[in-house]
């Protein structure tokens, strides 16, 4: 179609084709595939493209349509974008893409192109964009939407590509930042040898390939780094990767402005209130995993729209309107002696009034308490797996093991089957006993220490002494026997002792006094028995006083949700695919 050339020689032929202007139609048919082939023979890395086969190729489109032309021979993409501005002279961008798209459509099948740089496309694979504005946050949104639908995601083994070779600067600057976003391969089209006389470069020295991408400009590789921090629990290190607010950190960098001072964010205030709604939830998580529920549950409430409870740790709702907070107390001393006494409050039901009852006790309301266990257990679980941190693990699991001892003994005493005798009399009943007694026995029993002492009476052993309410107390005949849940583990009581003392709890209160290394197998063989515990406790005591409790409280959440549901719920779009994944 249209004018031939008739030089043989491909800088000769160059040279005819600026002297003649015969158009774009004899450039396809006379020029463009010898310039591929003498840049080929000079140097096959000078059409190296970006080593993947590409889907989806943008192209930023300025007054030369050559090198695209040359772009689109080397890459063959599967669909293209072009965008444009809003005028070309005299033609407004839509029609000028209109043209270029007739040109690359003269490209598919071309005879006169080698083989191997023949596009296959139709029209519909190519997508004509007229920016609202030519400005580079216009282009960036522009790629942002586009990159976004269903029809460019790239196949496996397939690339997405930006080329920022044929506009103006602003436009090309708008590409690089989408590219640089998105972690997509940049392309451009460069020339060795230029004419001081044509002012233009010869196509037959091209260079199309990928360029260096510079995300770290973006503060957006930071995500990956959020993302590793959320999964291993680092929930206040993730927020501060997020940034306070929009001055500093990822934060900042969303609502940096690439125009001037007085243009538009390069994200829109939508996309940048869904991370202050991601800093809001790691705020929860942290509030939570620190075993602040009161705190937690406020955060919680303060979702709107509110938020899935699958993204709710079941412990935040069921302990957050009862757990102990001190986050409005000024001072520390008074913070301490606080905490301590809405602690002991919590546990022997004591009101806010200063009256007791240990019906409100915690070990009184059982889906409350398995929350706590279950959570508790889940953190230990963390401490080992995503924090390496063993001591703290041991000494939680030592802890949880013996709560659970006393426990075991609470629900009995509220469930009246404790035997109780007080001095030389006949042993009673716990709901036999004056009011009075049954606070102050409850009371005694709450506060009472010693693991050893209490594993004893759950196994019908030797009676629990309450010195201070002037009470020993037993299992009574319609309470459960404890199960040896100890038996055949790492650390078994029986077994592995330090004289008559067992091992695990001797090696607790070492660890608690002395800094005192201990390497994961033993955090393990700690989790491995206080994992017995906890199941033998739900089982055989709690199912036992509260029937169905354990099938009514199944498939709760206890951890965090994962990053690609977190995401979802958020509505991260924005984020490139490969870092919501």
């Amino acid at each position: 179609m249209g004018q031939q050339l008739t030089k043989r020689n491909v800088t000769d032929r160059t040279l005819e084709y600026w002297e003649e202007k015969p158009g774009y139609w004899c450039y396809i048919d006379e020029l463009l595939g010898e310039e591929l082939k003498a840049a080929k023979n000079d140097n096959p890395r000078r059409l190296q493209g970006v080593g993947r086969p590409v889907h989806t190729l943008a192209l930023t489109v300025g007054e030369s349509f050559e090198p695209l032309l040359q772009t689109i021979c080397v890459l063959r993409p599967q669909r293209i974008i072009l965008i444009l501005n809003q005028r070309y002279g005299n033609k407004k961008g839509k029609e000028y893409g209109h043209d270029l798209s007739q040109l690359i459509l003269y490209l598919v099948g071309n005879p006169n192109l080698p083989e191997e740089f023949r596009p296959q496309l139709s029209k519909k694979d190519i997508q004509i964009r007229e920016l609202p504005a030519d400005s580079p946050t216009q282009v960036f949104r522009t790629l942002l939407e586009e990159f976004q639908k269903s029809e460019a995601q790239p196949p496996a083994g397939y690339t997405n590509v930006v080329d920022i070779t044929g506009a103006k600067k602003s436009m090309i600057a708008g590409a690089f930042f989408y590219a640089a976003h998105s972690g997509l391969p940049i392309t451009y089209v460069d020339f060795d040898k230029y004419d001081p006389d044509w002012r233009r470069p010869y196509g037959y020295t091209c260079k199309i390939g990928q360029i260096a991408n510079p995300y770290e400009a973006f503060h957006l590789r930071d995500w990956e780094q959020v993302r590793r921090l959320y999964e291993s629990y680092s929930f206040r290190n993730a927020l501060a990767m997020l940034g306070k607010d929009e001055t500093s950190g990822i934060r900042g960098a969303m609502a940096w402005k690439i125009d001037d001072t007085a243009g538009e964010p390069l994200f829109e205030k939508s996309d940048r209130d869904k991370v202050t709604v991601v800093a809001r939830l790691f705020e929860m998580y942290e509030a939570w995993e620190n075993g602040d529920y009161a705190l937690a549950k406020q955060m919680r409430d303060s979702f709107n729209p509110r938020l899935p409870d699958d993204v709710v740790p079941w412990s935040i709702d069921e302990l957050g309107d009862i757990w102990p907070s001190v986050a409005l107390t000024v001072t520390a001393n008074q913070a301490a002696l606080e905490l301590l006494n809405k602690h002991l409050a919590l546990k022997q039901g004591l009101s806010k009034q200063g009256s007791s009852s240990p019906a409100d006790s915690l070990f009184a309301q059982p889906k409350r308490l398995l929350a706590y266990v279950r959570d508790e257990l889940a953190k230990i679980e963390r401490l080992i797996e995503k924090n390496e941190d063993y001591r703290s693990a041991y000494l939680r699991a030592a802890a949880l093991e013996e709560f659970l001892l006393k426990a075991r003994l609470c629900i009995s005493w509220l469930n009246n089957s404790l035997d109780i005798e007080i001095g030389n009399n006949p042993p009673v009943t716990v709901f036999t006993l004056s009011q009075t007694d049954q606070i102050d026995g409850f009371k005694n029993l709450v506060e009472h220490s010693g693991a050893d002492s209490m594993r004893n009476t759950l196994a019908r052993g030797s009676r629990l002494n309450l010195k201070q309410a002037g009470m020993k107390v037993r299992l009574g005949s319609n309470a459960p026997s404890l199960h040896p849940y100890w038996s055949g583990t790492t650390l078994d009581i029986d077994v592995v002792q330090h004289g008559s003392t067992p091992c695990f709890t001797k090696l607790r209160g070492e660890a608690i006094h002395t800094h005192l290394y201990l390497p994961r197998s033993i955090a393990e063989a700690a989790l491995e028995l206080v994992r017995a515990a906890v199941d033998e406790f739900e089982r055989n005591w709690l199912e036992h006083f509260h029937p169905g409790i354990l099938a009514n409280t199944q498939n709760k959440v206890i951890a965090a949700p994962a990053w690609p549901r977190l995401c979802e719920v958020c509505e991260l779009t924005f984020l490139p695919p490969r870092l919501r994944s």
